[in-house]
């Protein structure tokens, strides 16, 4: 599953609208001259429809410099004393703050759009809404909101991985060794 950006052209301007989108290879089944089938791939994917997540709105060009140090201090021990919860919500509050949101008792508002971290909705006051936190990924919506917090444990190498994919499709850039911080806790609530 990915998020796909469409531009909506409308009488007041140009829009961009997200949707989710999974994609699907496939295979076609030729005949031969000998009568033999073979199997030959596509170029191309199937592209299936999931859903619509909401308007885009992007804020990776405004970006202000807080720095990573003098927000979180040492990482290590920010980590070792919170629990996994608390440290996905600092992490995307930091980048919130970075992009211009103020927070207002645990509700970050830019102008009319609102992102609350205790429900997992990003909403600009009446429908939902898709914030573009980077240049290439960093789509912080609800879905996404949502896939990063059911992440509680890494027991394998793939869900290292992962959870490396969903911080990043949320706009979360970390150094390796605050990851390896990071997935170091995770293993430890494994066990």
């Amino acid at each position: 599953m990915f998020i796909r950006v469409k531009k909506v052209k409308k009488k007041s301007g140009i829009y961009e609208y997200a949707h989710l989108v999974s994609g699907v290879w496939r295979r076609k089944r030729l005949k031969t001259f000998d009568d033999k089938r073979k199997f030959v791939k596509f170029e191309n994917s199937i592209h299936k429809y999931g859903g619509f997540l909401g308007r885009v709105y992007r804020f990776h060009d405004s970006k202000k410099e807080i720095g990573f140090e003098n927000y979180f201090g040492n990482f290590r021990e920010f980590v070792e004393k919170n629990n996994i919860e608390d440290i996905y919500k600092k992490l995307i509050s930091y980048e919130l703050l970075c992009s211009d949101f103020k927070d207002v008792s645990g509700i970050f508002i830019n102008k009319n759009l609102h992102v609350d971290l205790n429900r997992f909705v990003v909403h600009d006051g009446s429908k939902d809404v898709v914030i573009k936190m980077k240049d290439f990924s960093g789509y912080l919506c609800s879905l996404t909101l949502e896939n990063l917090f059911q992440i509680k444990k890494i027991e394998s190498k793939y869900e290292g991985v992962y959870l490396l994919k969903k911080l990043k499709s949320i706009g979360i850039q970390l150094n390796p060794d605050n990851f390896y911080i990071l997935a170091n806790k995770l293993i430890k609530n494994n066990g």
